[in-house]
């Protein structure tokens, strides 16, 4: 394996575009090579280099993204039945980890930018809040910085979980690139968390799926977090995908600090050039509040432009007609990353571009509606999971329990979850998200109707 012999078998068209001595390195564990899930030489030495690199005990190589990380962290740490409390702005895929080890979550609410309507980050008084109530949970999960680059006072909340002996679990999929310039925020691994995982492939110059997950602590069961792996992740994993984290972190420590140098300087640059044009606003570090945006990330490019008169939405298929591709829009925002590849000739077409957009006449502009408080927990996610469903109109399915996951994508934060009761507040957001264009993964679209899966009811 793999059936096209290192290249020789595939059809002639693929190696056209990508050249047989790619496919050379497409290999599994053959001899001179490594498992990765069980390492003990190449792979384990570029591993201990990328430890070394971000100053962690041991650091895990990842080739089914994030996610799988994210799984992980909460398998070592939470049994069936614990509590693990995490913010209400999780990414989806913490749901997914908490029905795997059958733990019962509890939500913390992240506060929400007026000015931006964008959700932010936990405070650490509504973390320490929720923690005395739930003195037994296990693990408490913190995922920032958000989409949008927004930190939140990471140290002091770490210091809380630590203070109750908790463990400190940080998703931090948006900051791989933290360590390699001291004009970013700091990384969670700096500020003492237990775990804590990073998608490279979000902004370093990796392939899509490569992902690191650190073990920080001497607390963590590194044989549990190895052993979780194992069983999340694929059987085969992509040595290209390993070459790939492993070329990208000898980069970072010969040539980081002045590759995002330049980064930052094209990013400023498009904040200066934006900031001259009508009817926009770029978010920038005036944005840090030293609460729950407590630093900002200087390669996220956010422009707010509901003064257009369009939403976030309508806003980015008007920029595909013009052949520029962001990261996502939202009701009132678009988003673009800058990273090392981009140029400042990339944000005078952009400038451009947006010089194009005819500002809409409109009585009022929408605001983003506010972020809807979890409904009360019914049932444990695992359970409502292995339970049987039923379909309604969204309209129709308040006051039930939700049997899956419904979340607006990108950036992907579940407003439903499994076991969740669902409220006037979430199937409001929904149908805002819905109408204004928003995707919404998980719910069954059809006819301009909504359609979610709820549980049944005996």
């Amino acid at each position: 394996m793999p059936g096209h012999s290192r290249g020789r078998g595939v059809p002639r068209i693929i190696k056209r575009i990508f050249r047989q001595d790619f496919l050379k390195f497409d290999l599994t564990e053959v001899s001179g090579l490594d498992y990765l899930h069980y390492a003990k030489g190449v792979i384990k030495e570029a591993e201990d280099l990328a430890a070394d690199l971000y100053d962690v005990n041991r650091t895990f190589f990842l080739v089914n993204g994030t996610t799988a990380g994210v799984h992980a962290m909460i398998l070592a740490t939470c049994k069936e039945g614990e509590k693990i409390i995490v913010g209400r702005n999780s990414h989806r895929s913490v749901i997914g980890g908490i029905i795997a080890s059958g733990a019962n979550p509890v939500f913390v609410h992240p506060e929400f930018n007026e000015e931006y309507g964008i959700i932010t980050n936990l405070t650490p008084e509504a973390l320490e809040n929720t923690i005395k109530q739930h003195r037994d949970a296990k693990a408490v999960l913190i995922t920032t910085p958000n989409y949008y680059g927004f930190q939140g006072n990471l140290k002091e909340m770490i210091d809380i979980v630590h203070r109750y002996g908790m463990y400190a679990l940080v998703d931090e999929a948006h900051g791989a690139h933290f360590p390699f310039n001291s004009k970013f925020p700091k990384s969670a691994i700096e500020y003492g968390a237990d775990m804590v995982v990073q998608s490279a492939h979000k902004t370093l110059p990796t392939l899509t799926q490569t992902s690191l997950l650190h073990i920080v602590s001497d607390r963590i069961n590194s044989d549990m977090v190895e052993q979780s792996l194992a069983v999340i992740e694929t059987s085969s994993p992509s040595y290209i995908f390993m070459i790939f984290l492993d070329l990208v972190r000898r980069e970072m420590a010969l040539h980081g600090e002045e590759l995002w140098d330049r980064a930052i300087d094209v990013a400023n640059y498009a904040r200066e050039r934006i900031s001259t044009l009508s009817h926009y606003k770029v978010v920038d570090e005036n944005v840090v509040n030293g609460n729950d945006i407590f630093a900002f990330d200087p390669i996220k490019l956010t422009i707010n432009v509901k003064e257009i008169g369009m939403s976030g939405f309508e806003f980015e298929s008007f920029l595909n007609r013009n052949r520029i591709e962001i990261e996502l829009s939202d009701l009132q925002n678009i988003l673009l990353f800058i990273t090392i590849g981009n140029e400042k000739r990339d944000i005078d077409y952009l400038v451009k571009v947006l010089k194009m957009a005819n500002k809409k006449e409109v009585s009022k502009i929408e605001r983003m509606p506010d972020f809807p408080v979890a409904g009360k927990q019914v049932f444990s996610p695992n359970d409502a999971f292995n339970m049987d469903y039923e379909v309604r109109d969204i309209m129709d399915s308040k006051g039930k329990v939700s049997w899956g996951i419904v979340a607006p994508y990108p950036p992907g934060i579940p407003i439903l979850a499994p076991g969740m009761e669902i409220t006037n507040e979430a199937v409001d957001f929904i149908m805002t998200m819905y109408r204004r264009g928003g995707m919404i993964q998980g719910a069954i679209e059809d006819s301009g109707k909504i359609y979610v899966r709820v549980i049944r009811e005996a």
